[in-house]
Order: C-alpha cells, then structure tokens, then sequence
C-alpha cells in the first residue's frame, strides 16, 4: 500500500481524548502555599466542604398510625407458657384422613348417611337442570369476562424452564360462580317454604381451642360458603363403633405449626338472639397455589380430604362451645351435625361430620362420626379448542348430591 496524506493526517479526534485522559490522570503539584497559609494562622478547606457543607439533622418521633409488630417473646400480652398447635387454612395434614381421626376421634364411615342416599337415588328434577348446571360449569370457567395473569405453570422434568404465563379466570372467582349457579339452582328447586329456614354467608371465620391429652389444639379456618337452619339436622340413626388409626411413631400433631403466641377465644359467627344460627353445610376452595404441605409437596387425596372433615369439625366444635360453654368439654346433650363440601371447580368431596363428644382425651370411649365417599369429578376437560369452548365428560350425580344436603333437614 502506497502512502499517501490521508494515511498520514490525524484523528483530532482521537487525539483530543488521549490528551484529556492524560491530563486527567494529572496530580497537583505541591507549591507550599498551603503550609505558609498555615503559618498565617489562616485555615484551608476542602471546596466541597464550603460549596456542600454537612447539615446535622434532629430526630423527632411521630406516632404512627400504624403499629409496629410486636415481638412475639415473653412481653407479648398473648404469650403462653404452653404451646398451641394451630390448624389454618394454607396446611394440610400429613397422614390426612388417619391423623385428622386422631385429631377429632372420629370413626370414618366410606358412605353418605341413609337418608342422604335414599334422597339422592330418589330425586326427580325437571328436564332443565341438567342443561343448567352445564351453562354454570361454561360460564364460570370459559365465558367470564375476567382476565388475570394466572399462575406460573411449572414442568417436573424440567423445573428451570419457565413457560409463558397464561391469562384467563382466576381460581376463586371460578369457584365462586360455580357454586353460586349450583346454589341459585337448588334454591329454585326448594321454593321459598325451604328457603326461607336457609341463611347463606360468604367468608366465614371459626376459632376454636381443645385440649387434647397434654396438648393444646386450635382451629382457625374461614368458610367460603356458610348455610344455615331454622333448626338443627337431626341425629344420625344408628351406632357406629371402629378403632382409631395408629400413627406410630408419629405424633398426631405432626404438621401443625405451634406457637407461644395465641388466644383461646372461641368465635361462632352468629348470636344466639337470632333466627336460622344452626350450622346446616359448610363450603370451602381448595387452592394449590395457597394450600399446601410444610415440604412443599403436592397434596395427596387423602390430605385433600381430611380438610374436608376438619372444617366440619371446626365448625361443630364452634357451635358447641357457644351452646354449652365449657360444659361441652365433658359431655354433649345432643349431638351436632354439620355437612360438609369442599371443591377446587372440578372435584368434588362431600361428608357428614356429627360430633357427638370434645373431650379428646384416649379415655373417653364415646367417638365422633365421619360420613363421606370419594371424590367425585363434575367434568373431565373444559377449556377451549380450536378457538371454541368445550365441555367433555360432565357428571349430572354431582347436583342431584348438592341438592340432596341443602334440602337435607
């Protein structure tokens, strides 16, 4: 290659910020001044201490309208020397069924009470229910209006992998719909004779405390759906007797988180001073995103069962304590019947609980009575395909079991 001028002419550039990068680098050069200022008595400072000088700044304490959480230790005004093992609604049991047997002594009997099954192989609905109750799974799963991100969809084989987040209906407002169509349309059923001995609440608490050989039990849960009744369901004909599952060596508390901190106030929902306060059904979600073992396993059929028979049980328990006080402990005079469903929008788990004693202790020979059969699916796939919704594999007997508990009397 020929040399030519404009191989040799510069990049002023370039060369502009070599230069400014070199004198940049540069150090200031002592020249004394500083020293014979010194000797003057006259102070040099630094020129971000004149230009940005510190300000000290006084603290003042305001009151909050908020208060900060109280440490839970020896100075809570709640803590107890024992320690309670509490029942929420985000654990379930570990051993399910077995130790929730344990927990209430409760006998578990695989089948619906007589009655129950005599209404439910004896009903005659009309033609439309069926096609109702189709229109209530399509529109509270497919056709609401509703879109919201949905929960991250995770692969076992490949749990880094993050797939695209899907919208569409969240899980407690498809639960809702549906069993407010399914409601709606046992209350047609009913009539209003029925209906008025019927009082229906939404997001229910129950709390209640029981000892239990040397330990403390509390169950705090919330019902999504409360029925209630004029007058209570009458008692289960019959006597049942069985034996207690043996969890050795597990302790029948295992799971259940204890804490120091905790009161032992029981909250019934409802005063006596009113009408229709007996407890007649009891309707809980079940959600994995917030219901879930301590292991953070996936919940098994069994621990999805046992949280339908511990809400029946909390509720019972509740209704007692605020009928015969503390009394209740030793002996009931009437037994307590609470039927119980529990759903995620597809399957379905249905159960009687009677309580017929709280004292707990191994002593006591008198058990509790637990009525359920196994879980029962409304469908087998809706969604959409090819752009338009569908619905495969309904089962009609859900219904006709729903309709069955809320005439139950």
């Amino acid at each position: 290659m020929r040399f030519t001028n404009k191989l040799y002419a510069q990049h002023l550039g370039w060369w502009f910020k070599q230069k400014w990068q070199y004198q940049g680098k540069r150090t200031p050069t002592d020249t004394g001044a500083e020293r014979e200022l010194a000797k003057l008595g006259i102070q040099v400072k630094d020129v971000m201490e004149v230009i940005a000088p510190k300000r000290e700044f006084q603290r003042m304490e305001f009151e909050r309208f908020i208060p900060l959480p109280q440490t839970e230790d020896e100075t809570h005004p709640n803590w107890h020397q024992q320690k309670c093992h509490i029942y929420g609604n985000n654990n379930v049991l570990l051993e399910g069924i077995s130790q929730a047997q344990v927990l209430t002594k409760t006998i578990e009997i695989k089948e619906l009470p007589n009655n129950l099954k005599d209404a439910i192989s004896k009903s005659q609905l009309p033609s439309h229910i069926d096609r109702n109750v189709y229109n209530a799974i399509m529109s509270s799963h497919v056709l609401d209006a509703e879109q919201v991100k949905l929960p991250r969809v995770k692969i076992p084989e490949r749990p880094a992998f993050l797939l695209p987040r899907d919208y569409g209906i969240s899980h407690q407002r498809r639960n809702r719909l549906l069993t407010n169509r399914l409601l709606a349309e046992c209350e047609k059923l009913a009539g209003r004779t029925l209906t008025s001995r019927r009082r229906l609440l939404d997001h229910v608490n129950f709390k209640v405390t029981l000892p239990k050989d040397e330990n403390l039990l509390q169950f705090d849960v919330i019902a999504e759906k409360f029925i209630t009744s004029a007058r209570p369901i009458e008692s289960i004909k019959g006597k049942y007797d069985g034996d207690l599952p043996d969890l050795y060596p597990m302790k029948c508390t295992i799971s259940m988180p204890k804490k120091h901190v905790y009161t032992t106030e029981t909250f019934y929902p409802l005063s006596n001073g009113i009408s229709c306060t007996h407890p007649h059904t009891v309707i809980t979600y079940f959600d994995k995103e917030f219901v879930g073992n301590l292991y953070e396993t996936d919940v098994t059929t069994t621990q999805f069962c046992s949280r339908t028979l511990l809400k029946a049980f909390a509720v019972a328990a509740t209704r007692a304590k605020q009928l015969y006080g503390e009394s209740a402990l030793q002996k009931l005079p009437k037994p307590i019947i609470v039927q119980s469903i529990q759903t995620d929008g597809r399957t379905f788990h249905f159960g009687v609980f009677q309580l017929n004693t709280l004292d707990l202790k191994e002593k006591n020979m008198e058990k509790n009575y637990w009525f359920h059969e196994s879980n029962m699916e409304l469908f087998t796939e809706c969604g959409y395909k090819v752009g338009r919704p569908f619905l495969e594999g309904y089962n009609k007997d859900i219904f006709r079991v729903i309709n069955a508990f809320y005439h139950n009397a």
